[in-house]
């Protein structure tokens, strides 16, 4: 069997470790979104949200229920506020 360079070895070890923490890092990035509760797009996003295709995502990942915002049909109900298409849940 050829010997390979010592340097050689270490930059395809380097290459493969490397690749393997991109790897480890990439599902958890994907996993972050998922915890955010998106609603369907109807015109603008409401306040608090912004655009992922042809859904609403909220900036931040909030504890509170998937009610805080729904579709606003003609008028908000008992304790929402309008933003937009939608109905906000006043805080």
């Amino acid at each position: 069997m050829k010997r390979r360079p010592l340097n050689v070895l270490r930059n395809t070890v380097r290459a493969f470790v490397g690749a393997g923490v991109v790897m480890l890092l990439l599902p958890t990035a994907a996993l972050a979104d998922q915890d955010k509760t998106p609603i369907p797009k109807v015109g603008h996003c409401p306040v608090g949200y912004r655009t992922s295709g042809e859904y609403c995502v909220p900036l931040e990942r909030t504890d509170s229920g998937d009610n805080d915002v729904i579709i606003k049909l003609k008028h908000c109900p008992k304790g929402y506020r309008t933003s937009g298409n939608y109905c906000v849940k006043l805080k």
